[in-house]
């Protein structure tokens, strides 16, 4: 008896096809014989019967599917290939509730094909050429079955996704390479499709996995790699850090001054991405870090900053940046006692509007308030500055300006310039490494978008400063003066720091210098700096020509590192033509080798399929081929032809291996046993006959029934009651197996 199985049950002589009154066939189009499916026609497969029905619908104008296929066993023996515009589904919603258009215009138009038992070939044993519909082959283009992604579209597309650039720009280059849309046989929402369903597809359960794995990877190409995880009990991340090798090296020249910021909206799961940045020779930003948490409260900080100075060697920084975060600063006094913490200031400045709103002439006072904070050159007259400020204004019961007032130290400069900051007075710096995440990565990324966007902007900030050392090696900046002391610096520091010191020795050029007192070498001066045409700024220079040193009330050189003009108009007063080495800093300079520089930053190589990668090195080899030959006409006629007598070699090769492949232990690898597919499904109607066992295999049966089993637990990659720490031995060996998931998309348990 034959027992077979379908998809649906077709019998080909008995199809009856009922059209509606109104509906009149329009003539079919003028199509090439050839292209015509004929009743008798063979094909060696099915596939191929499939593609010639395609192609003659693209040149007719419709497009196809697939209605039915009966099978008898594992074996198709026939199917039905329809109009996509076959049959006609109405729907129980009301048309004016649900107005997307629809296809079903019941078209008869279809070929029946089944295969030749003897032959093993496939036959066409009916067609209908008539359709209930008109048919327009100029718009056969715009049909979703006719327009396709060629392999070498999609690998420019998954280039330029992880490269960050958007799909709109992504689809423009096509439009311009190909000479026009109407050159293109795909739209840009096929881009945006393949992007959404192939590139960013990325489940809750495999992204966790992915983001374990790519640490595994980076810790396994340098093991100065360092990351560390905080899992719940159930395994989701609720606090995750890492850096690369780099940035780890680059802490020893430049984790002295530190500025730290967190933003949201960057992952699906609401986690709070925070940066650790500095400042390179350069004056460059630098990233030294990153991290994502669950929430903004302290003891989230407290893990953050112990695992982060962990990572840097137990070498806490000398400043620390942050915002007005409450959390944060009794974080870093538990976590870093000896650090200076000092709040953005430009965040305070920024509040002013929304704070002092409500008093009248608050335009004023603002302004008022400005010219106290960044005018104000000592500890004393700030005070007094503040002081009339309140009174002036009557803002003397105001709590949110008693409260600065009383953290004065940790956000007015004054009180902090003596400290070295690198040049920085804000978190800004951390902030613009977010602008550039958020040109990319929004509130539905997944976490491995994140960290690939992270190492690409770890790239781009490593190109920045190689090509500033190449700068500073291979060109010189011309002094602006005859000074010597200039020459000094252009000599040392590299091009962006001796900017910053040839602009003071123009400033120099609108002070006066006046000499208060002198006695044994040491000598006090008045420098006025004449800042607009009616203001003069008036500052206390000392000048000790014994110890040969010089100090500014301004803190320029404290803070920033940078003599100031002052300093300069005292030295030139003095007729120094050399000054001390200790005011030509190494952190600026141009010729100390520094060890980061010899290290790459961390990137993922993208995990492709084997035929991608065969596809990117032949690509990469035929280049260099195209490039030469397209120096002439007989170049290139010489590459067409060993291109067609190839394209005839391999077509033919494929002929003849056609539906057989064999894999040997010899040639197997991963990436071949990866393409490997299960063996065909088996589909039955009952259950299976019971195998003729012998007397030893059901002895084995009843004795292994009756034994009780001790069921080992799987052993977790990682430990659900402790961190995750990257230079633990559980990570040994190839473990594929990740238990810790991301956290509920939902869940919007953050700190304030």
């Amino acid at each position: 008896m034959d027992h077979s199985t379908s998809d649906c049950q077709l019998n080909p002589g008995e199809v009856d096809y009922e059209f509606e009154s109104n509906e009149v066939p329009e003539p079919l189009s003028v199509v090439d014989d050839e292209l015509v499916p004929k009743v008798g026609m063979t094909f060696t497969t099915l596939e191929d019967a499939g593609k010639f029905y395609r192609n003659y619908a693209k040149a007719a104008g419709f497009s196809t599917r697939v209605r039915c296929t009966n099978r008898k066993g594992n074996e198709i023996k026939n199917q039905l290939i329809t109009c996509s515009k076959e049959g006609k589904w109405k729907s129980k919603i009301s048309p004016t509730k649900k107005t997307n258009p629809t296809a079903g215009l019941n078209c008869p138009a279809r070929i029946y094909i089944h295969t030749l038992k003897d032959v093993g070939a496939w036959i066409i044993s009916k067609v209908v050429l008539d359709h209930s519909h008109p048919c327009c082959p100029s718009k056969a283009e715009m049909l979703k079955q006719h327009r396709e992604l060629s392999m070498s579209i999609r690998r420019t597309i998954e280039n330029n996704e992880e490269a960050g650039i958007r799909p709109s720009k992504t689809y423009q280059s096509f439009v311009a390479a190909a000479g026009g849309h109407r050159e293109l046989n795909f739209i840009e929402k096929d881009v945006r499709n393949y992007i959404t369903r192939k590139v960013r597809n990325v489940s809750e359960q495999e992204d966790a996995k992915k983001f374990g794995k790519y640490f595994l990877r980076m810790k396994e190409k340098n093991p100065n790699f360092f990351f560390e995880l905080e899992l719940e009990e159930d395994q989701s991340i609720t606090l995750a850090f890492w850096a690369d090798a780099r940035s780890r090296a680059a802490f020893e020249y430049f984790g002295d001054v530190i500025s730290f910021d967190t933003t949201y909206n960057t992952n699906r799961y609401n986690l709070v991405c925070g940066s650790f940045v500095g400042v390179n020779h350069h004056g460059q930003s630098t990233l030294l870090g990153c991290s994502l948490m669950k929430n903004e409260e302290i003891e989230s900080f407290k893990w953050l900053f112990q695992c982060w100075l962990r990572c840097m060697g137990g070498n806490a920084p000398k400043g620390f940046l942050t915002d007005q975060c409450a959390s944060m600063k009794r974080a870093l006094e538990a976590c870093m006692p000896t650090t200076i913490h000092r709040w953005c200031i430009w965040h305070i400045m920024k509040k002013i509007p929304s704070k002092l709103n409500g008093y009248k002439g608050h335009a004023d006072i603002e302004q008022e308030m400005s010219q106290v904070v960044w005018n104000s050159h000592s500890k004393d007259s700030f005070d007094r500055n503040w002081n009339d400020f309140l009174l002036n204004f009557g803002l003397a019961d105001n709590k949110w300006l008693s409260d600065l007032y009383e953290d004065r130290h940790i956000w007015v400069s004054i009180y902090l310039d003596h400290h070295f900051w690198a040049g920085m007075r804000s978190t800004q710096r951390s902030e613009s490494m977010h602008s550039f995440f958020n040109k990319f990565i929004t509130r539905n990324s997944s976490l491995i978008q994140f960290v690939k966007q992270y190492d690409n902007c770890l790239g781009s900030r490593e190109q920045v400063e190689r090509e500033s050392d190449a700068a500073d090696f291979h060109t010189v900046i011309p002094c602006a003066t005859k000074s010597s002391i200039e020459a000094q610096f252009q000599d040392a520091y590299t091009h962006q720091k001796f900017r910053e010191v040839q602009a003071q020795f123009r400033g120099k050029a609108n002070c006066i210098t006046r000499l208060m007192n002198s006695a044994l070498g040491y000598s006090v001066y008045e420098v006025g700096e004449q800042v607009s045409s009616s203001i003069f700024n008036k500052f206390v220079v000392t000048y000790d020509s014994v110890a040969a040193e010089v100090k500014c009330q301004c803190l320029l050189f404290e803070s920033r590192g940078i003599l100031c003009r002052h300093a300069l108009s005292v030295l030139s007063f003095e007729q120094v033509s050399q000054v001390s080495p200790r005011y030509i800093l190494e952190r600026w300079s141009k010729k100390v080798k520094r060890r980061h520089t010899h290290i790459k930053s961390s990137h993922d190589e993208p995990l492709m399929e084997p035929r991608s990668k065969r596809f990117d090195q032949l690509v990469f080899r035929s280049q260099n081929i195209c490039e030469f030959a397209s120096e002439s006409e007989e170049l290139t006629a010489i590459l067409h032809r060993a291109y067609d007598n190839v394209m005839a070699e391999m077509e033919s090769l494929k002929a003849k291996r056609k539906g057989t492949s064999s894999l040997s232990h010899e040639d197997a690898n991963l990436e071949s046993v990866n393409e490997l597919q299960s063996p065909p499904r088996i589909r039955t109607r009952r259950r299976p006959k019971n195998r003729l066992g012998s007397k030893l295999d059901k002895q084995i049966a009843n004795a292994t029934k009756k034994k009780k089993t001790k069921v080992l637990s799987e052993i977790n990659l990682f430990d659900a009651t402790s961190a995750v720490h990257s230079n633990s031995s559980q990570y040994q060996g190839h473990v594929m197996n990740y238990q810790f998931r991301v956290p509920v998309a939902g869940d919007n348990s953050l700190g304030v």
